[in-house]
């Protein structure tokens, strides 16, 4: 199997990639996130990071993505704790190596708890 990254027609170098949709949904048991990210696409594998926050600031789920091989991505992320009824944040990073971070957002979402 060949996993060389097939660059797509129109991608973007590494200093305009950018999120195009963010979306962060908490399963009814309140433990688990689906997270779903879209990127511009992008001429370069970047790496990405996403971490969830409770309303308070703590971190209570953390996820790195080194090279990513396609712009549409979609997984779950498991919370730390079982989390009180609240609204929480999700925060994603994209960067490059050679140049840092290129784009940042946040998406939030509410969790009813251990369901």
């Amino acid at each position: 199997m060949d996993n060389a990254y097939i660059v797509p027609e129109g991608a973007l170098p590494p200093q305009e990639v950018r999120i195009t949709n963010l979306k962060a949904e908490a399963y009814p048991d309140g433990r688990r996130v689906r997270i779903t990210i879209e990127l511009s696409p992008f001429q370069q594998r970047p790496n990405l990071t996403a971490a969830i926050f409770t309303p308070s600031g703590q971190e209570v789920a953390a996820a790195s993505i080194v090279e990513a091989m396609t712009y549409r991505m979609t997984f779950t992320m498991h919370l730390r704790s079982v989390p009180p009824s609240g609204v929480y944040r999700l925060h994603v990073n994209v960067t490059y190596p050679e140049i840092g971070e290129v784009a940042q957002a946040e998406a939030d979402f509410e969790t009813h708890g251990e369901g």
